[in-house]
C-alpha cells in the first residue's frame, strides 16, 4: 500500500500506541484486499461489544486500547449481551452485567456516542449520502449501501475499531463505485408482505449470491421491510450490497421460491414466547404495534427490543405504558439474539417476524423457530 506521510508516522508509533495498533490493523487488511490507498471516512459503527462473543480476552483488548486510544470520527457502537439498567423480569447474572459494563466503559472512554444499537442509520450515526464510513454489523452494512446509499465493506469490529481510531480505512471493495453496480439481477414475481416475507427473500439472496445483485419487484417496500431484507441478507451470505431497480430480467423469485424460503427459516408450528426486535425496532415500530393492540393484552410473553434513544421517545409519548398493560416487556440496547435469552427463560421455540433472529437463536441458543407477521402475531396472540 501507498502511505501519506502522517499515516507513515502513525505506523511507526509517532502519534502513540493506540495509533500505532490501528495502523497495524489496517495496513494488514488493506494489503490482505488488495487496496493501493486508504480513504477518510466521516462515522463509524463497531461490532464486538456483545461479552458472550468477545469473552475476557476481548474485554482486556478493549480495556488496552482503551488507555491510548480515541476516536477520531464520530463513532456508534453495536448492542451488549445483557442490559445494563432497568428490571425486565429476566435474571441476567451480575457477572455477565458487570463484565458488560466494563466493556461499555472502555468504549464509551474511547469516545463511542449514542445507544448500544444494531441499526445506526434509524438517527444516531446518519451519514450524507455518497460518504465513506467503516461499519461492522452487518445489516446496517447492507442497508446502508443499499438504502442509505453510504459507501462501506462489511467491515470486522477489529478493522472498524482501527478505522475509528485513525478516521480511515482500506480503499477497496464497496468504496469503489464501479464495484457497487449490479452484476446478477432478480425479478420477484410474487407480492411480498411483511417482515417474514422480505426476510425470506433476503435468505434466498444470501444463499444464491455473492456479488452485488439488481432486485426488480418490490419497489413499493416499506422501511420496514427493507430492514427485513438487509439483515437477511447480510444474515445469510457475504453479500455487502443490493440494488433496487424498476424492471429487470434474471433469476425468478416466486411463490414456490418464497415458500421454500419461508420453511428454510421456520421450523416451528408454535413457540412459548414472542420475540421481535432482531434488528431492533423502532419507536415508530414499536408504537405502531401499541396502537393496533386497541386495548387488548398478549395471551404470551412477549419481548421487544430496541435502543436507549427510542425507548425514552416510548416512554414520552406514552406508548410504554400501553405496552406494559399489555404484558409486553421493552428492552432496550441488548441483542434479543445474542444473549442467551431462551436459557434464561427455559423456553426452547419462539415467535419472531426476523430471519436474522432465527438464524442466530437456533445457532446460540439451540431453540425452533416460527415465523410470522406482526400483524398476525397480534391478531393471533392478543385478547
Amino acid at each position: 500500500m501507498i502511505l501519506e506521510k502522517d499515516e507513515e508516522k502513525g505506523l511507526k508509533g509517532e502519534y502513540g500506541e493506540g495509533v500505532q495498533s490501528a495502523y497495524r490493523i489496517l495496513v494488514a487488511v488493506g494489503k490482505a484486499m488488495g487496496a493501493e490507498r486508504m480513504i477518510r471516512i466521516t462515522s463509524a459503527h463497531i461490532s464486538g461489544v456483545n461479552y458472550h462473543n468477545i469473552g475476557d480476552a476481548g474485554l482486556d483488548f478493549l480495556e488496552d486500547m482503551s488507555r491510548t486510544s480515541r476516536f477520531s470520527v464520530k463513532t456508534t457502537i453495536n448492542p451488549c449481551g445483557a442490559p445494563l439498567e432497568g428490571d425486565f423480569g429476566i435474571k441476567f447474572s451480575k457477572d455477565l452485567v458487570d463484565s458488560q459494563l466494563r466493556i461499555i466503559n472502555a468504549f464509551r472512554k474511547m469516545g463511542a456516542q449514542g445507544s448500544c444499537n444494531c441499526v445506526p442509520f434509524e438517527g444516531e450515526n446518519i451519514p450524507q449520502q455518497g460518504e465513506h464510513v467503516s461499519w461492522a454489523e452487518s445489516n446496517a452494512v447492507v442497508y446502508g449501501n443499499s438504502i442509505a446509499k453510504i459507501m462501506t465493506n462489511r467491515e470486522s469490529g477489529l478493522s472498524a475499531l482501527a478505522a475509528a481510531i485513525v478516521g480511515k480505512t482500506p480503499f477497496y471493495g464497496l468504496h469503489i463505485e464501479e464495484n457497487r453496480k449490479p452484476k446478477e439481477f432478480i425479478n420477484v414475481t410474487v407480492k411480498l408482505d411483511g417482515g417474514p416475507e422480505f426476510a425470506a427473500l433476503g435468505y434466498f439472496l444470501g444463499k444464491n449470491f455473492k456479488d452485488v445483485v439488481g432486485i426488480s419487484g418490490i419497489n413499493g417496500a416499506t422501511h420496514t421491510e427493507l430492514k427485513a431484507l438487509s439483515a437477511s441478507v447480510g444474515t445469510y451470505g457475504p453479500m455487502g450490497m443490493f440494488c433496487l431497480v424498476q424492471t429487470g430480467s434474471g433469476i425468478e423469485f416466486g411463490k414456490a421460491e418464497l415458500e421454500e424460503s419461508l420453511a428454510s427459516i421456520s421450523d416451528s408450528d408454535d413457540g412459548e414466547i414472542i420475540v421481535l426486535g432482531c434488528p431492533f425496532l423502532s419507536s415508530e415500530e414499536i408504537s405502531e404495534f401499541a396502537m393496533s393492540l386497541k386495548g387488548r393484552v398478549m395471551i404470551k410473553k412477549t419481548y421487544l427490543f430496541t435502543y436507549k434513544s427510542s425507548f425514552d421517545k416510548l416512554k414520552a409519548n406514552g406508548h410504554y405504558e400501553e405496552l406494559k398493560r399489555a404484558g409486553i416487556e421493552v428492552l432496550y440496547d441488548v441483542c434479543p439474539s445474542l444473549s442467551r435469552i431462551p436459557e434464561l427463560l427455559g423456553v426452547r421455540s419462539i415467535i419472531t417476524d426476523s430471519g436474522k433472529a432465527s438464524f442466530y437463536m437456533k445457532a446460540s441458543s439451540k431453540v425452533r423457530l416460527k415465523m410470522m407477521k406482526r400483524k398476525d402475531i397480534v391478531l393471533a396472540y392478543s385478547k
